[in-house]
Parts: structure tokens; C-alpha cells; sequence
């Protein structure tokens, strides 16, 4: 990730890998129809050029995960995903080029959807007792700023979605926007903004699988 470090445009890397980063960031920054992926892509790319593959992770594009809402099975479509055995982490990004639907709602909708497989994985495939409650770290993002989210799951309230009832606690999401040396408008594409954004997703790793 050094390249990607420091050198603002493709114009200045010397080495093929930081060409290709800054290749899908350029992409990110401005996808156009027919590029809704280059988002996804980049942060895929990005997660892994963090290591957020290590230990025996991945990173997947384009997850689907059913889920019961209302007694019918619907599905949450992940961007991108972070999991081993089990779902670590969600992306969701802005899709409002070809849609107006907020990527927030969808990335807890995500999140809900992820606890209740993870539970069934625990129980069929791994012979593990299910988890009464799940935190799990998130991330939207508009082009290619992030915002941070720790959104905490309980069985009460999987339980509420899947029947269709009003859950009894109320379910608070942590959020943080990082606050950066230019606009946010700007994304990724100034480096002081580009290494604010790899320092907040380096320390972001410690809540993978907490």
C-alpha cells in the first residue's frame, strides 16, 4: 500500500500494483453507468490491500444473504463482505446513480440478515451454541468516503423482523464519519484525505470477529 500511499495520480506510480489501485480509485471517484461495480471493486481492493484477508479471511463482492422479514424470505444484498466461517464485516455503497436508496439502512438491513446466518452456520455446520447478541463493524460508502458504523444485533431483535413485530429495546447504531483535511466531496482522491481514511480503516480492523 506504500504507492497508493503517496502518490496522488497514476501520472506519478512507478510500480504496476499502485497503478491498478489508483486505477480503481479514479473509477470509484466517478462511476458512470454500466461502472456501478467500480465502487464495490475498489473497496474490495482497498480491505485487501489492508489485510483485512489475513488469517484465514475474505473478502467477497456481492453476497446475497436470505433472511426472514415478516415471515417471508427476502435477501440483503452485501456490496462487499469481510468472513471466515462467518460474516465479519459489511459494505454497502451509494447506489443512488441508478437508484434512490440510501446505503445506511440497507448495510444494518445487512447486518440483521448476517446474524441470523451466522447463528445457522454456528449450529449446522460448526456445532457451536448460537450468539445471543452479534456486534458487527460496517461501512457505508458515498464514491469513495467512508463512513464507519458498529451495529449491535440481538436475537430479540431478529426475532422482531422475522415475525413482524415492534421489538421491545430499542437498537442503537454507532456511527463515525471521519473528519477530514478537505471535502468530503473529494473522496480519497487528495492524499492527506487518503491517509486519514487508511489510518481510521487500519484501526477499524480490531472489530473484525468482536
Amino acid at each position: 500500500m506504500l504507492g497508493f500511499m503517496i502518490n496522488e495520480s497514476r501520472e506519478t506510480a512507478t510500480d504496476t500494483k499502485t497503478k491498478q489501485q489508483l486505477h480503481y480509485l479514479d473509477l470509484a471517484m466517478d462511476p458512470k453507468m454500466g461502472l456501478e461495480a467500480a465502487v464495490d471493486n475498489f473497496a474490495a481492493e482497498l480491505l485487501r490491500g489492508l489485510e483485512y484477508d489475513d488469517n484465514d479471511r475474505i473478502v467477497l463482492i456481492r453476497y446475497a444473504i436470505p433472511f426472514l422479514i415478516c415471515g417471508e424470505t427476502s435477501i440483503a444484498q452485501t456490496d462487499v463482505c469481510v468472513m471466515d466461517d462467518e460474516i465479519l464485516l459489511l459494505l454497502q455503497d451509494d447506489k443512488r446513480l441508478t437508484s434512490m436508496k440510501d446505503p445506511e439502512p440497507q448495510v444494518i438491513a445487512g447486518a440483521i440478515a448476517a446474524f441470523a446466518k451466522n447463528n445457522m452456520t454456528r449450529e449446522r455446520h460448526l456445532n457451536l451454541q448460537p450468539r445471543d447478541a452479534i456486534t458487527f463493524p460496517a461501512l457505508t460508502m458515498i464514491g469513495t468516503t467512508p463512513a464507519f458504523y458498529k451495529i449491535t444485533v440481538t436475537s430479540a431483535l431478529s426475532k422482531a423482523v422475522q415475525t413482524g413485530t415492534y421489538p421491545e429495546l430499542e437498537t442503537r447504531v454507532h456511527r463515525y464519519i471521519p473528519a477530514l483535511p478537505r471535502k468530503n466531496s473529494e473522496g480519497m482522491r487528495p492524499l492527506p484525505d487518503r491517509l486519514e481514511i487508511l489510518r481510521c480503516l487500519q484501526a477499524f480492523k480490531r472489530f473484525l470477529g468482536n
